[in-house]
């Protein structure tokens, strides 16, 4: 078929439908192409949110679970005077008290002032710092029973955690008074160390009881 035979009148509206369907086609596959990206980037941005928001549930969860564990043993720690404020008050009564009830004929003691205290072991305190108080015994007494009592009721009634050092003892007399009761034979001193856990910062802990 010639060129000049094609009746260009009748093909018109074809060609030119064509094109508009073509470019129709066009404009709907590139905005489908450019709602599927939108909706892509709409779905990320949301799924980073819900991860976030999940992370931090989580997170919370966890918290509360360790919380739940710990916290009632930190609660006695804090109640007995091994976390928070030293209770050095309450080590003195204790023990002048001790000594009238285990009716020891001489009890003296001297505290150093409390300080940052280095462990020989590794311990992790993470935001806590150790904190220790040496205090020296002189005790007389009627005989080496006097001070296992006397540590036992340290271990019942003071605050606070303490360690014994070392302990050294001597005669007073060259004979025991086994009769009156009241006659010191035993002279004792004991070197020990106070602890109190304490915030690194120096807050104060404060808690509700």
């Amino acid at each position: 078929m010639r060129r000049e035979d094609i009746d260009w009148q009748v093909l018109r509206g074809a060609l030119i439908s064509f094109v508009l369907c073509a470019v129709a086609s066009g404009l709907l596959a590139g905005g489908g192409h450019a709602l599927v990206k939108s909706k892509q980037l709409e779905f990320t941005r949301n799924n980073s949110l819900f991860q976030g928001i999940s992370g931090k549930y989580l997170a919370v969860d966890e918290e509360e679970k360790q919380i739940k564990k710990f916290f009632p043993r930190f609660l006695e720690l804090y109640r007995g005077g091994v976390i928070g404020r030293e209770e050095r008050l309450n080590w003195i009564e204790t023990l002048r008290d001790a000594g009238e009830r285990l009716r020891i004929p001489s009890l003296n003691y001297e505290i150093s002032s409390q300080g940052a205290y280095a462990p020989s072991f590794p311990v992790s305190l993470g935001n806590y710092q150790l904190y220790g108080s040496e205090m020296t015994l002189n005790i007389q007494a009627l005989h080496e029973g006097d001070l296992l009592r006397l540590l036992q009721l340290l271990d019942t009634r003071a605050a606070g955690h303490y360690s014994v050092h070392a302990c050294r003892m001597n005669r007073l007399g060259q004979v025991l008074d086994t009769v009156s009761g009241d006659k010191a034979n035993i002279g004792i001193q004991c070197d020990m160390n106070w602890f109190t856990i304490k915030l690194a910062d120096g807050r104060e802990i404060k808690v509700e009881t």
